[in-house]
């Protein structure tokens, strides 16, 4: 990127003064041609106008090519150890490709306020399993095979069955290799209407490609290429069904409700209804799942 700033850099200060100039002998040319009063001798004065541009373009052109081109061969030589421009840009290229992304890491704003509201949540056990949960739908999606996912929820298996479903609908196929994950951290931490939501943020890097089925033919990304990206997994607060099941209460929303007053419970993870006093920890069963993910 350095590379590319020193390059527009130094065309621009050329492009400067060479602006200058021209407009130097357009004012004074201008000036000569107003203190001319014969027709004939206007025209001519034109014509050195014409000729006079189009020489000053021509020298421009000249000019720059060799100052770029010297400037470019210094900027490599200082940057990259090379005279070759081609070098320099594939090194730049390189470089790029290895970089990887920066993530908006909020983590030590958001985790003390995730452990004040839930202090058995374990921070590195769920950002572990967000990490896994994305290599899982990247599998899942190289081999249109949602059962591969570890650990989804519903939501976030619909998700990716909707891009599998969608590539099958183009006659795509489209892979993920080779991805390994630089960095997680928490980059939002929400609570609002009954819901509790943890955005993680990772920086990552693959090999992403999606071909037509027909031919092969690479419709996007570089099978030569590393892509550096950022991608957001959501996990949300939720009602655990199955456990709700287990203890006789079927289907019944009654995580949001006292079971003995009837009372709305307003503080999610909270243990004693705060209107009757009675015990909600057998009833209200939660569990964090990892709802959605997205590329930033």
């Amino acid at each position: 990127m350095k590379f590319f700033e020193h390059i527009l850099d130094f065309i621009a200060k050329i492009s400067i003064i060479i602006i200058s100039g021209v407009y130097i002998f357009v004012k004074g040319i201008c000036a000569l041609y107003i203190g001319v009063r014969g027709e004939k001798q206007r025209v001519k004065i034109l014509g050195f106008i014409f000729l006079g541009l189009i020489g000053i373009i021509l020298l421009t052109a000249i000019i720059i090519f060799f100052y770029v081109r010297r400037g470019l061969k210094k900027v490599a030589r200082e940057m990259y150890g090379t005279d070759n421009i081609i070098d320099a840009l594939n090194q730049s290229n390189k470089t790029l490709e290895d970089t990887h992304k920066s993530v908006n890491s909020m983590t030590k704003i958001y985790l003390p306020q995730i452990m004040r509201d839930f202090p058995e949540f374990n921070y590195e056990q769920f950002k572990n399993k967000a990490e896994q949960s994305m290599l899982s739908a990247f599998a899942a999606i190289s081999n249109d095979n949602t059962g591969l996912m570890q650990d989804a929820s519903e939501e976030f298996k619909t998700k990716v069955r909707a891009f599998i479903e969608m590539n099958q609908a183009n006659e795509y196929d489209e892979d993920f290799s080779d991805c390994v994950i630089h960095q997680t951290e928490i980059t939002s931490y929400t609570k609002r209407a009954g819901i509790c939501k943890i955005t993680l943020q990772s920086a990552l890097e693959y090999y992403h490609t999606i071909k037509r089925k027909s031919d092969g033919k690479v419709l996007r990304g570089d099978p030569n290429r590393k892509a550096q990206e950022k991608y957001n997994v959501e996990l949300i607060y939720i009602q655990d069904k199955t456990k709700m099941e287990k203890i006789g209460h079927g289907n019944d929303s009654i995580g949001s409700h006292c079971p003995n007053c009837g009372a709305p419970i307003t503080t999610l993870g909270a243990k004693h209804c705060e209107y009757c006093g009675s015990a909600l920890l057998q009833i209200n069963v939660l569990v964090w799942s990892i709802n959605n993910f997205t590329k930033v």
